[in-house]
């Protein structure tokens, strides 16, 4: 009887503090996750229609113009559902990473639990072996090992009370047993779920670099479907004077703005690379096609959505969304440097408005301002950064304030 009582004593306490432990189930929503899903269906099929007029047009300037709105529509279209994959891929990272967690943390408690049990079954084992010291204690060995009469019938009251509680522990532990089979299934099917979820991770992503590979010749396309049809138009140069004379209008309202602000702070001399996922230059500081390009752009094919950080420590002096020429732009006031003059940077053609405010101190190399897109002129997501030295654009690679990461 020894064994058996210590056996299901054990199998019980061991399975009251395993149905104590919490069963960690809560994770991104199913129903977030498909609403994503839905977002992602419903651009492809806008997709579509997009693709369809484009196929029915002809060669006349009219459908040319057409076609080059559509492409870039198109543009657009694509950008969101770069947009909507990296949502999905978020949004299915973070499920993952929460089962994961519930899992492992499930297990290390149960192993917590497990080795108290120990410490306490060595504690049982000892007060049941006060008891009894016997394999099989009957009412006659029980009789026989008694002094007298009452102390019999306080032994055999003793092991009565051990007979019903053994059944009552039994019927205790199937119950729990079921229970724990029940918590068991539940953490089986999470890891299940957590498979499925990384399969279809993996879909994601190399669904999302082919998108990526479509935009970046989307991009080319477009560009060079809206130059030939200026050209025809003559209008190519005029877009260049209204491109230009935009950008005139700005550095006017630049400098009044640096005129009537006093320096933020003292420039520390050193800038951080604005793009950290981002190490490449498409398009440097100097002349091009169209015109001297007074900053460098940072770009890579895969840019679209990835994160811009101050340059410097500073103040941020200017905010504006949808620009003409820098489409969603912010700059920082990063004060004067050794030698009085003062340091601005300029981030242009950002995805959404940036996300800090006029007057807000950002940190070098860690405050994110943005992230990358294609507003404005822009044909293409980069970032287009500007150094100023008293409001006068500079190379910023070859004055030494960026160096390109290896």
């Amino acid at each position: 009887m020894r064994k058996t009582i210590l056996r299901i004593v054990s199998m019980v306490s061991l399975t009251v503090l395993l149905i104590a432990l919490p069963i960690h189930t809560e994770h991104v929503s199913a129903e977030s996750v498909d609403q994503l899903r839905n977002e992602l269906a419903q651009l492809k099929e806008e997709a579509k229609e997009i693709q369809s007029q484009l196929d029915s047009l002809g060669d006349s300037i009219e459908d040319q113009q057409v076609e080059v709105n559509q492409l870039y529509k198109k543009v657009s279209n694509l950008e969101k559902q770069i947009d909507a994959y990296k949502s999905q891929i978020a949004a299915i990272d973070t499920q993952i990473a929460e089962q994961t967690e519930n899992i492992n943390q499930l297990n290390t408690e149960i192993a917590e639990k497990e080795a108290r049990m120990d410490e306490i079954m060595t504690k049982l084992k000892k007060r049941v072996k006060a008891i009894t010291q016997t394999n099989q204690y009957s009412s006659f060995q029980l009789l026989m090992s008694t002094e007298d009469y009452a102390d019999y019938l306080l032994k055999a009251e003793i092991l009565n009370s051990v007979s019903e509680h053994d059944k009552a522990l039994r019927d205790e532990a199937e119950a729990e047993k079921q229970q724990i089979q029940i918590k068991k299934d539940a953490v089986e099917q999470e890891k299940a779920e957590s498979e499925a979820a990384k399969a279809e991770l993996e879909t994601l992503k190399g669904d999302l670099d082919k998108q990526f590979d479509t935009l970046d010749k989307l991009y080319t396309t477009a560009k060079n479907k809206e130059d030939k049809l200026l050209k025809q138009q003559n209008s190519y140069e005029k877009k260049l004077q209204q491109i230009q004379a935009s950008e005139d209008e700005l550095d006017r309202e630049i400098a009044a703005l640096l005129n009537g602000t006093p320096p933020a702070s003292t420039y520390g001399g050193k800038m951080y690379w604005p793009a950290p996922t981002v190490k490449r230059i498409s398009s440097g500081y100097g002349q091009r096609s169209s015109g001297f390009h007074r900053a460098i752009d940072i770009a890579n094919g895969r840019a679209l959505g990835e994160p811009i950080v101050a340059a410097a420590s500073g103040t941020v002096i200017k905010v504006q969304s949808m620009h003409y020429s820098y489409g969603n732009f912010c700059m920082i006031d990063h004060g004067l440097d050794a030698k009085g003059v003062r340091i601005v940077t300029l981030y242009a053609h950002m995805r959404y408005t940036p996300s800090v405010t006029v007057g807000q101190y950002v940190t070098g190399g860690l405050t994110q301002i943005g992230v990358i897109g294609n507003t404005g002129q822009s044909y293409g997501a980069h970032l287009h950064f500007e150094v100023r030295e008293n409001n006068v654009r500079v190379d910023p690679i070859g004055k030494g304030y960026v160096v390109v990461p290896s």
